[in-house]
């Protein structure tokens, strides 16, 4: 965190704690947490190396495990990845180093591929493969100290649930996940502060699990774009539709309270021109997925969430706009009226803000 930052953080601080006599902090550990968040700002792309550099070495010695023979054995690559898995989180408990975030992760990733090929090699079940890793990213997920390992336990629990699916072909189970998942993001970015606060355990983790839920989400909704490449056919797409939608209304509900916009009649116009604009995209829950990810970021304040937001947002409207059965005159006036809308909601914002300042 700049100087400016820290300045302005602790003005706050002694503001509340002049207007709330009962409130405390403790100025030391508030200022090693900066420290500690400002070196992995400034070391990220040396932590990035030393991971990648990690994951080499992983690489090398799964290439001597299988030239020893390992792959013949399913029991043994089972034995090897539920060892890495565990020796990644005694190696991230006891060492505190970039170096050692680095080799915990490649363990991670080197358990869950000999976890799986082993599962395979001794059951030859994919429901079984994909259970067993399901199972294994949950303890991960709830144990682990690493924040990386917690997102990709989070990656590997979505693509376990999503490979069931596949494997059974009970492709309208997709409208579920990604029910579970828009809850899930939306709960997090509501009561993120209240979840901090109670489990105060797993207070690391929160990060990595809303980016885990982000990159989930992103990565059902290519697929439910995508079905033809897949030959895959998820119906009742509104059902999807809806959910995201509900949960993007609520969120920006949450927003509007929590921005002070009381008068009834802007917030009736808001709330008509944010329905005609969502409505066409019920069948194309990518779209008000995309935006979910956005405002949830937003709202909480997350870049690199903001920033996928956007990218997704963009990709997904391009592909709605091509899938689209109208012809060019119509596609035009559809995005001639999107924009005004937008227009309009910007007026209306920025007169609220006027008249606020006022």
């Amino acid at each position: 965190m700049a100087d400016k930052e820290q300045l302005q953080l602790d003005s706050w601080l002694h503001q509340i704690a002049q207007e709330q006599p009962d409130f405390s902090y403790d100025e030391v550990a508030i200022a090693a947490e900066i420290d500690h968040s400002t070196s992995l700002l400034k070391r990220w792309p040396v932590k990035l190396l030393t991971i990648l550099g990690g994951m080499l070495a992983m690489s090398t010695l799964m290439g001597f495990l299988m030239m020893a023979g390992l792959y013949n054995s399913g029991i043994g690559m089972f034995v090897f990845g539920l060892s890495f898995l565990v020796g990644a989180e005694v190696l991230v408990r006891i060492e505190k180093t970039f170096t050692a975030d680095a080799m915990a992760v490649a363990l991670n990733i080197a358990g869950y591929v000999l976890l799986g090929v082993g599962i395979g090699s001794m059951s030859e079940n994919a429901t079984a493969v994909a259970l067993t890793l399901g199972i294994a990213a949950l303890l991960v997920l709830l144990f682990s100290r690493s924040t990386i390992c917690v997102f990709l336990a989070v990656l590997v629990l979505n693509g376990s649930l999503l490979s069931l699916i596949f494997i059974h072909k009970v492709y309208s189970l997709a409208h579920v996940l990604v029910t579970v998942l828009a809850g899930l993001l939306t709960y997090v970015s509501l009561f993120e502060a209240k979840l901090m606060a109670t489990f105060r355990t797993f207070i690391h983790a929160f990060g990595a699990v809303r980016m885990g839920l982000v990159f989930s989400l992103l990565g059902v909704l290519v697929l439910t774009v995508h079905q033809d490449m897949l030959s895959t056919r998820i119906g009742y797409m509104w059902v999807s539709g809806v959910v995201l939608i509900g949960c993007l209304l609520l969120l920006l509900h949450r927003v509007l309270r929590e921005s002070g916009l009381t008068d009834k009649k802007t917030l009736a116009i808001f709330y008509i021109c944010c329905a005609v604009v969502l409505l066409p995209t019920v069948l194309a829950p990518s779209v008000p997925g995309a935006l979910l990810m956005v405002l949830s970021s937003f709202y909480i304040g997350h870049r690199t969430g903001l920033w996928v937001g956007l990218l997704a947002l963009a990709y997904f409207l391009v592909l709605y706009y091509y899938d689209l059965n109208m012809t060019l005159l119509a596609k035009s006036f559809v995005l001639m009226g999107t924009g005004a809308l937008f227009l309009g909601g910007l007026y209306l914002l920025n007169r609220y803000l006027r008249s606020y300042e006022a």
